[in-house]
Formats: C-alpha cells, structure tokens, sequence
C-alpha cells in the first residue's frame, strides 16, 4: 500500500485489492492528508486503458496533491482539480470518476462523480449519492455531502470492474450482488471481507474485462 496508508494504521483497518487489465491502467487510488491533517482518500478510473490512462492519472495525483496543501473541504478540492485539469482532459480526449473522502474524528464527508461507495455502520447501510459529473466533463459545482464515521464503522469504495464483469450468460456481476456479500460479511477482518469478494467475482466472471479497485475499511477509535 502506499506510504500514508502506513501512518493511517493506528486509526482504521485497511485492505485494498487492485488490478490493472494491462501493464499500466487507469484505475487508481491514493491516500492523503489535507491541509488540517484529517486523513483523505481518493479512487479514480480514468477512461481507456494503458500508458494513456496512466499518464492522466499521474496528472490528476500532481493536482491533488497540490490543492491538498491549502483546502480541505472534498467539494473545494475536486472543484480545483475538475477546473484546472478540465482543458487538459478534454484535449487527451479523457475523463475520470471520482469518490473523494475526508475523514475526522466524528464524521466523512464525499464527493462522488461516478464510482461506489458505501459506509455500514452497525445494521444500516448508506451508499454514496452519485450526483456529480466525471472529472473533467464539465465545468460545473460539485455536492459534498456529510455523513457520522464512529469506531466500528466501515466503508467500501470500487470502481465499476467488478460489479460490470459478466459471466458466460451475460449476466452482471452487480452493485447488489457485492454490497451485500460486504453487508453479511462486516464483522470480518476487512483482509477476509476483500478475500471474499475477489473469490466470488473470480468465480462468476467469464474474464477480466477491466481494471478493479475494491478499498475496504473500518474506524479502529
């Protein structure tokens, strides 16, 4: 994992499984810290595949992590990003979905444009409302939205290579079908929740037809 994942370990629990369809892919990840020293996370996928979609996603980390030292709102941070990269992107001819996360001590707050996320906290489940544009398809604000993270909670964000996979009929993996294999499974380690999930989506799909991100969290204090 990368090395701010290191520093977040006295706080949360955290297991990711990530796959590039090639050498090089657009899915990505990444944790940071914001201005004020609250911890953050990002999952991105970039359109396409290989050395094009890797390059991009090498430019939106070098946004983030430049806004990152002056903001810490997620809805600040990601309009920044969406504004200074948007004529960027339009020109590769590239865009990119988005699942922001800031995380204090009583709450997280989100920005999603595209991607899944979602937070179980004892019997209830949330999933991350998905009211905003990708990154880098229009000029237009984004919606933060607020929701309580206490001790024991946990929190799933993926990217759609799991849950649009199919099998030798056709069907879809499906948003469904992995929240609740994560929702009957909360209780475990997150290292055995993400376990599951790659042992079922490996036994339905007929292949791999797209990088995957699954991240897996829970608040240890």
């Amino acid at each position: 994992l990368p090395e701010l994942s290191r520093k977040m370990a006295s706080d949360l629990e955290l297991a990711v499984y990530h796959k590039q369809l090639a050498e090089v892919g657009g899915d990505y990840y990444d944790f940071f810290k914001t201005c004020s020293g609250n911890h953050a996370i990002g999952v991105f996928d970039i359109s396409g595949h290989g050395v094009s979609a890797a390059l991009v996603m090498t430019y939106l980390k070098a946004q983030f992590m430049t806004i990152l030292e002056t903001l810490d709102s997620p809805k600040a941070i990601v309009e920044w990003v969406n504004s200074t990269s948007y004529d960027f992107l339009k020109t590769v001819k590239k865009y990119a979905t988005v699942n922001f996360v800031v995380m204090n001590t009583t709450a997280l707050r989100y920005v999603s444009g595209g991607g899944f996320g979602l937070l179980l906290s004892g019997k209830n489940s949330t999933a991350f409302q998905k009211r905003d544009s990708f990154l880098g398809l229009r000029r237009r604000p984004f919606h933060e939205h607020e929701l309580p993270f206490k001790k024991g909670d946990l929190l799933a964000m993926y990217t759609d290579g799991i849950v649009e996979a199919q099998n030798d009929k056709g069907e879809d993996y499906s948003v469904q079908r992995l929240n609740d294999l994560i929702f009957r499974n909360a209780k475990k380690p997150v290292r055995d929740i993400v376990d599951l999930c790659v042992k079922d989506y490996t036994n339905f799909r007929s292949k791999d037809s797209d990088d995957i991100t699954l991240l897996i969290l829970r608040k240890k204090v």
